[in-house]
């Protein structure tokens, strides 16, 4: 029994289990240290006359730049019912997909990315290996972008890590043209490449044109840019628009590796540790506060009620047969 035990602790896959768990554990306790520490230190009452201080014209174009980014984000999926060829409508696929993309953003991937299209898709004749086509386009999609602004923006030092840490801020220039390289990469295979299909685990994945690749990469950026112009638009420009974006990135990775839902905590605590020192804190959470209820609340409750719309018309079509 003791040499069983000893053998599964010391498996490889046991201890990259672990060392992911530690990692992530870490990261949390950070996380949650950062946040009591700027909580403590946070002027709640001039957030709150922050928040009341936004005008109704700045909350429409907070709104606006949030459609906007939901727009560019569900076009993903028009990729994939380009590459499947599947014949559910275009107006009908951008419906899956605003849906998708907002359980995915405010529950997970898990949930809204993968839950959800299956059931969606599914219900309306489309097969589980056509789904994981559409969901691999998306995930492709969606890191073309993000790869190549993170990339701009570590690599010309738009953003920088806090109290002057000069090997972290070298260590990120160098992320930024490795991300860059592999976004090259990337194209130069879909353009040049001899081999366009691979068969992994039974899924045949075919490279797209390169006029594809392009725009996806393009849908991806406009994505993100108009995501970031949310929180700009509520911060009342008090930094550059460029590196707030390279503060968004980051604190989409770390939202990755923490695996909370929304980033919900995560976000915060990376915008204060790389923001503090240049806004106020107290305008930095209201502007966080109002993008949370535009980009978050107000579309996961229109999805929430296109998704039982949706159930509800599903159901009565198939009573009427």
């Amino acid at each position: 029994m003791q040499k069983f035990l000893k053998q599964a602790v010391f498996r490889p896959e046991v201890l990259k289990l672990w060392a992911r768990r530690l990692v992530t554990a870490g990261f949390l306790a950070l996380v949650v240290w950062l946040l009591i520490n700027h909580a403590q230190k946070t002027d709640w009452e001039a957030v709150k006359t922050a928040l009341a201080g936004y005008s109704p014209s700045v909350i429409l174009m907070g709104c606006a730049l949030a459609l906007a980014s939901y727009l560019a984000y569900a076009s993903y999926d028009l990729f994939g019912r380009y590459y499947v060829k599947h014949d559910i409508s275009l107006p009908g696929t951008m419906k899956i997909a605003f849906i998708c993309c907002a359980f995915t953003l405010n529950l997970g991937a898990l949930i809204g990315s993968l839950g959800f299209r299956y059931k969606l898709y599914s219900q309306r004749g489309v097969g589980k290996g056509d789904i994981a086509h559409i969901v691999g386009m998306s995930l492709t999609t969606n890191w073309l972008g993000y790869g190549l602004l993170a990339g701009i923006v570590f690599v010309t030092g738009n953003v920088s890590m806090p109290f002057g840490w000069p090997e972290n801020n070298l260590a990120m220039t160098g992320v930024g043209a490795l991300l860059i390289g592999i976004i090259l990469g990337y194209l130069g295979l879909c353009l040049f490449g001899a081999r366009r299909s691979w068969n992994i685990r039974g899924q045949v994945i075919t490279l797209p044109s390169i006029k594809i690749a392009i725009l996806q990469m393009m849908a991806s950026c406009a994505h993100w840019l108009f995501m970031c112009a949310v929180i700009f638009i509520f911060l009342n420009p008090e930094i550059s628009f460029f590196y707030l974006l390279g503060v968004l990135l980051i604190s989409s990775i770390a939202g990755i590796i923490t695996h909370v839902p929304g980033a919900l905590g995560v976000l915060e605590a990376v915008f204060l540790a790389l923001l503090a020192d240049k806004v106020d804190p107290a305008r930095i959470l209201a502007a966080l506060i109002a993008y949370r209820a535009v980009f978050y609340l107000l579309p996961l409750a229109l999805a929430l009620v296109a998704y039982l719309v949706s159930e509800i018309a599903i159901r009565r079509l198939g009573r009427e047969k």
